[in-house]
Protein backbone atom coordinates (compact mmCIF):
# COMPACT_ATOMS: atom_id res chain seq x y z
CA UNK A 1 0.00 0.00 0.00
CA UNK A 2 2.49 2.59 1.03
CA UNK A 3 5.03 1.83 -2.55
CA UNK A 4 1.30 2.33 -4.22
CA UNK A 5 1.28 5.65 -2.49
CA UNK A 6 4.63 6.64 -3.07
CA UNK A 7 4.80 5.90 -6.71
CA UNK A 8 1.76 8.09 -7.44
CA UNK A 9 3.30 11.03 -5.58
CA UNK A 10 6.38 10.51 -7.53
CA UNK A 11 5.04 10.38 -10.68
CA UNK A 12 2.50 13.43 -9.64
CA UNK A 13 6.02 15.27 -8.92
CA UNK A 14 7.41 14.49 -12.06
CA UNK A 15 4.05 14.83 -14.15
CA UNK A 16 4.14 18.75 -12.18
CA UNK A 17 7.74 19.08 -13.58
CA UNK A 18 7.15 18.26 -17.07
CA UNK A 19 3.46 19.29 -17.75
CA UNK A 20 4.45 23.14 -17.72
CA UNK A 21 6.36 22.36 -20.74
CA UNK A 22 4.33 20.45 -23.00
CA UNK A 23 0.77 22.52 -22.09
CA UNK A 24 0.45 26.41 -21.71
CA UNK A 25 -2.84 26.34 -22.79
CA UNK A 26 -5.81 24.01 -23.71
CA UNK A 27 -6.23 24.94 -27.17
CA UNK A 28 -3.16 24.67 -29.63
CA UNK A 29 -3.10 28.60 -30.01
CA UNK A 30 -3.02 29.36 -26.62
CA UNK A 31 -0.04 26.97 -25.48
CA UNK A 32 0.38 24.31 -28.10
CA UNK A 33 -0.22 20.74 -28.71
CA UNK A 34 0.65 18.84 -25.63
CA UNK A 35 3.73 17.13 -27.54
CA UNK A 36 4.84 20.21 -29.28
CA UNK A 37 7.07 22.22 -26.06
CA UNK A 38 5.22 24.55 -26.16
CA UNK A 39 6.02 25.67 -29.85
CA UNK A 40 2.33 26.68 -31.53
CA UNK A 41 2.77 29.39 -28.55
CA UNK A 42 5.73 30.33 -29.89
CA UNK A 43 4.75 29.55 -33.38
CA UNK A 44 1.68 32.47 -32.67
CA UNK A 45 3.40 34.99 -30.80
CA UNK A 46 5.85 35.19 -33.89
CA UNK A 47 2.99 35.98 -36.35
CA UNK A 48 2.58 38.93 -34.64
CA UNK A 49 5.99 39.96 -36.12
CA UNK A 50 6.93 40.81 -39.37
CA UNK A 51 10.17 39.03 -39.44
CA UNK A 52 13.34 39.40 -42.11
CA UNK A 53 13.86 36.26 -44.22
CA UNK A 54 17.18 36.31 -42.60
CA UNK A 55 15.43 36.14 -39.00
CA UNK A 56 13.05 33.48 -40.18
CA UNK A 57 15.76 31.27 -41.18
CA UNK A 58 17.58 31.71 -38.01
CA UNK A 59 14.67 31.16 -35.74
CA UNK A 60 13.84 28.22 -37.78
CA UNK A 61 17.26 26.85 -36.81
CA UNK A 62 16.67 27.32 -33.20
CA UNK A 63 13.18 25.65 -33.04
CA UNK A 64 14.34 22.88 -35.37
CA UNK A 65 17.33 22.25 -32.67
CA UNK A 66 14.92 22.43 -29.85
CA UNK A 67 12.54 19.55 -31.93
CA UNK A 68 15.80 17.28 -32.29
CA UNK A 69 16.25 17.35 -28.64
CA UNK A 70 13.13 17.39 -27.43
CA UNK A 71 12.52 13.67 -29.35
CA UNK A 72 15.93 12.73 -27.55
CA UNK A 73 14.44 13.45 -23.80
CA UNK A 74 10.91 12.29 -24.47
CA UNK A 75 12.86 8.81 -25.06
CA UNK A 76 14.65 9.42 -21.66
CA UNK A 77 11.34 10.63 -20.04
CA UNK A 78 9.75 7.03 -21.23
CA UNK A 79 12.75 5.04 -20.05
CA UNK A 80 13.11 6.87 -16.38
CA UNK A 81 8.79 6.20 -16.18
CA UNK A 82 9.70 2.27 -16.82
CA UNK A 83 12.08 1.93 -14.12
CA UNK A 84 10.31 4.04 -12.56
CA UNK A 85 13.90 6.87 -11.43
CA UNK A 86 12.25 9.89 -9.88
CA UNK A 87 16.41 11.76 -10.45
CA UNK A 88 16.44 10.53 -13.61
CA UNK A 89 12.66 12.32 -14.34
CA UNK A 90 13.65 15.27 -12.85
CA UNK A 91 16.64 15.27 -14.67
CA UNK A 92 15.21 14.93 -18.03
CA UNK A 93 12.55 18.08 -17.50
CA UNK A 94 15.28 20.46 -15.84
CA UNK A 95 17.23 19.26 -19.15
CA UNK A 96 14.10 19.82 -21.42
CA UNK A 97 13.49 23.18 -19.69
CA UNK A 98 17.35 24.37 -20.20
CA UNK A 99 16.88 23.66 -23.92
CA UNK A 100 14.00 25.31 -24.22
CA UNK A 101 15.53 28.34 -22.53
CA UNK A 102 18.31 28.08 -25.15
CA UNK A 103 15.85 28.11 -27.99
CA UNK A 104 13.94 30.98 -26.38
CA UNK A 105 17.38 32.89 -26.35
CA UNK A 106 18.33 32.26 -29.33
CA UNK A 107 15.25 33.27 -30.82
CA UNK A 108 15.08 36.50 -28.74
CA UNK A 109 18.62 37.10 -30.12
CA UNK A 110 17.66 37.30 -33.96
CA UNK A 111 14.51 40.23 -33.00
CA UNK A 112 14.96 44.04 -32.75
CA UNK A 113 14.39 45.37 -29.02
CA UNK A 114 10.99 46.22 -30.81
CA UNK A 115 10.02 42.65 -32.29
CA UNK A 116 11.44 41.43 -28.52
CA UNK A 117 8.53 43.93 -26.78
CA UNK A 118 5.99 42.70 -29.21
CA UNK A 119 7.02 38.65 -28.75
CA UNK A 120 7.16 39.22 -25.13
CA UNK A 121 3.58 40.38 -25.02
CA UNK A 122 2.14 37.87 -27.10
CA UNK A 123 3.77 35.18 -25.37
CA UNK A 124 1.76 33.42 -22.74
CA UNK A 125 2.79 33.82 -19.18
CA UNK A 126 4.25 30.93 -17.66
CA UNK A 127 3.19 30.14 -14.48
CA UNK A 128 0.08 31.99 -15.01
CA UNK A 129 -3.39 30.68 -12.99
CA UNK A 130 -5.62 31.66 -15.15
CA UNK A 131 -5.98 33.98 -18.94
CA UNK A 132 -7.04 37.06 -17.16
CA UNK A 133 -3.67 37.38 -15.03
CA UNK A 134 -1.74 39.98 -15.58
CA UNK A 135 2.03 40.47 -15.84
CA UNK A 136 2.26 41.16 -11.89
CA UNK A 137 -0.47 38.55 -11.13
CA UNK A 138 1.91 36.03 -13.05
CA UNK A 139 5.09 37.35 -11.88
CA UNK A 140 3.79 36.69 -8.43
CA UNK A 141 2.66 33.33 -9.05
CA UNK A 142 6.01 32.04 -10.36
CA UNK A 143 8.05 33.44 -7.56
CA UNK A 144 5.74 31.80 -5.15
CA UNK A 145 5.88 28.59 -7.25
CA UNK A 146 9.87 29.01 -7.06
Amino acid sequence: MKTSVLKALALGCALALVTPLFVLGKDKGAGGGKHDGGMGAIDEALSKLQLTAQQKAKIEECKTKFRDCLSTYREEAKQAKRSNDPEKKKETAKSIAEKRREMMDGIRAVLTDGQKKTFDEAMPKRGARDKGGSKADSKAVGSATQ
